[in-house]
């Protein structure tokens, strides 16, 4: 399975897209936080392509709901850096590290909600690149937490030995497909 997190400037599918992780897991290995955090695969995305090149969109709310957000988020997804990679090598790298996971393209990828899917397929499609999950493949971790631990929110406790919510940085998209993660594996009631 593949949980997948994108950090953006808007709230349409048509959003400059800031970042996005994909951390492949394994329910049979249990793996711990540390593990799917090491073994996840992040992308930070080139701003001004897609909004000059691209007219890809940005919102003045998310713009301002940056501002609020921690140092260490900001500096991860939303400050320009020079490892920031063009719209089309990042859908490509996205696309080898499900290549290297799931060569016959047969497992779930999970999000919170729709927006993120929504999102990465518009960049991909707009690109003329091919998604990197087929639609039928996606699903939502909020239901699943829910429905799996009792709880209505989409949140959940993580019974895992040695598991502390305090080192979970918030909109860093590799902590937050970690904790997802770890909330459908071993999520128990709040």
């Amino acid at each position: 399975m593949f949980m997948f997190d994108v950090e953006t400037l808007d709230t349409e599918s048509t959003t400059v897209i800031l970042s996005a992780a994909l951390c492949y897991f394994d329910v049979t290995k249990k793996p711990s936080f540390e593990q799917l955090v090491e073994d996840s695969v992040f992308v930070k995305f080139n701003v001004n392509e897609q909004r000059d090149g691209m007219n890809r969109t940005m919102s003045k709310d998310t713009l301002q709901w940056w501002s609020e957000q921690s140092d260490h988020a900001r500096k991860k997804s939303f400050t320009p850096s020079e490892e920031d990679v063009p719209a089309r090598l990042g859908i490509e790298i996205l696309h080898r590290y499900v290549e290297q996971h799931d060569p016959k393209q047969q497992c779930q990828f999970w999000a919170r909600g729709s927006l993120d899917q929504m999102c990465i397929d518009s960049l991909a499609r707009s690109l003329g690149m091919d998604v990197i999950a087929p639609y039928w493949a996606w699903r939502d971790v909020r239901t699943a937490v829910d429905c799996l631990c009792g709880t209505s929110n989409g949140y959940a406790d993580v019974d895992f030995e040695g598991f502390n919510r305090y080192n979970v940085v918030k909109h860093d998209p590799v902590h937050d497909c970690a904790l997802d993660a770890m909330m459908l594996m071993y999520g128990k009631e709040i």
